[in-house]
């Protein structure tokens, strides 16, 4: 039997979102083909089966969000079961054409609940606490119930399968709402509760996705850094003139061929070493709806402007599809984000990841940009840093820097 796991896809994963299964159980896989696909905290994946056989069990749902290492599914790749199993098949097509009543055993009286359940012995302190609350009678519970324990959740939907309609209840479960907050002396419907909900000015519990946790995590690692600033102002006269691309292109292009004169640009920390990338590769942010993601330009030092303008199309569109790779998203030193194309004048970026530096690209004023640049101080000082925007406003007023 070959048991298939959510995957870790990349270093900060921690659980994956089920998105859709592409196959059912009875069908047949071979190594290669696709059964899944898995959302990580960077992009929407495609699982692959690593062995021939037959789907066996799918164990979790479409929306499931599992962690990583656990399975969720299973193949029979034993060859004599798989042949066993299709000389059944035509017995079992016989088995349905007998009349349904000749097969059928008389069932036995359903078992009535043990002494131990109806005694309420298996109520946890919390449970039983709980439904003295409300009044329930824990032998009428557990023989609802027919568990060997119960719990505080366990009284939950009991109470509001008692109380309530089913949109009724789905409503509750959709605002995280208690029982205990409505009269129960009477059957409550979905309007009752949606005038409660109004009337309280309830806000809506939205899930985050997994790339909006992998946002926060990075956000929250990047305010530990000690980050200092420098703003300045880019003059764009060259820019201007070159209006075939866009001012991120330009600036990922000039600011990789400046990175290449200054290594501590291309430099990130890890396990106590300071690692020098032999290549100035950039993060960029690209954003679709209310998804952010930072796909990486490797190399970006060796593209042409035309190359950098492709990729960064096609990381828009990949944006409209969570298409991204792991791969797409990691190899940075230093990033870039450009919110002047949206108006705004200037402000600060967190520093992505493990970057040295990020760069926030304003708008474009008086022929100028202004630009703000995020630096970790553990890698790059402050004379280093002023030195690498001294280039960087050289490299814009040379018009030789702009040839197509």
């Amino acid at each position: 039997m070959y048991e298939i796991v959510m995957p870790q896809l990349s270093d900060s994963m921690d659980e994956g979102k089920l998105i859709s299964w592409k196959v059912s159980v009875g069908d047949s896989v071979k190594s290669g083909d696709v059964i899944a696909e898995v959302e990580s905290d960077k992009a929407i994946m495609e699982l692959q089966s690593f062995k021939d056989g037959v789907v066996k069990e799918l164990l979790a749902k479409e929306g499931d969000v599992i962690s990583v290492g656990s399975v969720i599914a299973r193949i029979e790749t034993d060859k004599s079961t798989t042949q066993a199993e299709k000389k059944v098949e035509p017995i079992k097509q016989q088995e349905k054409q007998t009349p349904v009543k000749e097969l059928q055993i008389t069932p036995k009286e359903e078992p009535k609940p043990s002494k131990k359940i109806a005694h309420a012995k298996g109520l946890s302190p919390k449970a039983r606490a709980k439904a003295a609350a409300y009044g329930i009678d824990t032998k009428v519970l557990t023989q609802h119930l027919q568990k060997e324990q119960i719990h505080t959740a366990d009284i939950q939907e009991y109470i509001t399968e008692h109380y309530f309609t089913p949109k009724a209840k789905q409503l509750l479960q959709k605002y995280r709402l208690e029982a205990s907050l409505f009269r129960l002396d009477h059957k409550i419907d979905a309007d009752e509760v949606e005038r409660y909900i109004v009337a309280n000015e309830i806000a809506l519990p939205k899930e985050l996705s997994s790339m909006q946790k992998a946002i926060i995590a990075n956000v929250e690692n990047a305010a530990k850094k000690p980050v200092f600033h420098i703003y300045e102002h880019i003059d764009a006269t060259q820019l201007i003139e070159a209006k075939e691309y866009t001012v991120t292109a330009w600036f990922i292009k000039i600011i990789a061929d400046v990175m290449m004169r200054h290594d501590a640009f291309r430099s990130s920390l890890e396990d106590g070493y300071m690692f020098v990338a032999p290549h100035a590769s950039l993060s960029v942010a690209v954003a679709y709806e209310n998804e952010l993601y930072m796909p990486v330009i490797k190399a970006a030092n060796r593209l042409s402007i035309k190359e950098i303008a492709q990729k960064l199309q096609e990381f828009q569109n990949k944006a409209k599809t969570k298409a991204f790779s792991p791969k797409e998203m990691d190899g940075s030193s230093f990033g870039i984000s450009n919110l002047g194309m949206l108006g705004i004048e200037r402000f600060d970026a967190m520093i992505n990841k493990n970057d040295a530096a990020m760069a926030a690209v304003g708008a474009l004023l008086d022929d100028k940009i202004a630009l703000t640049l995020s630096i970790d101080h553990r890698l790059i000082n402050g004379y280093e840093a002023a030195l690498f925007v001294k280039d960087l406003k050289e490299a814009f007023l040379d018009p030789l820097n702009f040839k197509q």
